[in-house]
């Protein structure tokens, strides 16, 4: 029988995926938190938008997702039927791909549309804002300020309160 004293390898390894898998919580600082209300991407056409900053007195949900990713996928068809249930109200959805080239992105999305505005983060900007798996979900209230902001799938109900407690 082995110790767990012998294998303080794993036992690290064992902690840092539990930290990678359930987040870490909404333990970022100000400065991060302003960071994330401020970046900017390019639309697929080449258009400079669409920081959460832009989108002044709505409820912003930037999804940080890349074409590789299953899960991510995953948390695309749970924001797609929230999406629709919150359509016509104060709230903005972004699907910001990372990673990845602006064909690459184009290309998955001719056969796999989104139905609102898909980012390309051809910068890093992902990086700079914290994000360091995938999918994260950020997630801006009304006011400009983080309500939400981890990595991993989120389940629509826990997104409907997210939204209504940001303002939508």
């Amino acid at each position: 029988m082995q110790t767990i004293a012998r294998h303080p390898r794993r036992i690290l390894f064992a902690f840092l995926a539990t930290l990678l898998v359930f987040g870490c919580g909404e333990s970022y600082s100000a400065s991060a938190s302003a960071n994330l209300t401020k970046f900017k991407m390019k639309t697929l056409d080449g258009a400079k938008v669409t920081g959460p900053s832009d989108f002044a007195g709505k409820v912003v949900v930037v999804d940080f997702w890349a074409t590789w990713c299953g899960p991510c996928h995953l948390q695309a068809k749970i924001l797609e039927k929230v999406h629709k249930d919150v359509e016509g109200k104060n709230v903005q959805f972004l699907a910001a791909n990372t990673g990845e080239t602006v064909d690459q992105v184009k290309a998955f999305v001719k056969d796999k549309p989104f139905s609102y505005p898909v980012l390309v983060d051809t910068e890093d900007v992902a990086s700079d804002l914290g994000v360091f798996a995938l999918p994260t979900l950020l997630i801006i209230d009304t006011h400009g300020k983080v309500a939400y902001f981890e990595a991993g799938l989120v389940d629509a109900d826990t997104i409907r309160k997210v939204l209504k407690k940001a303002g939508s």
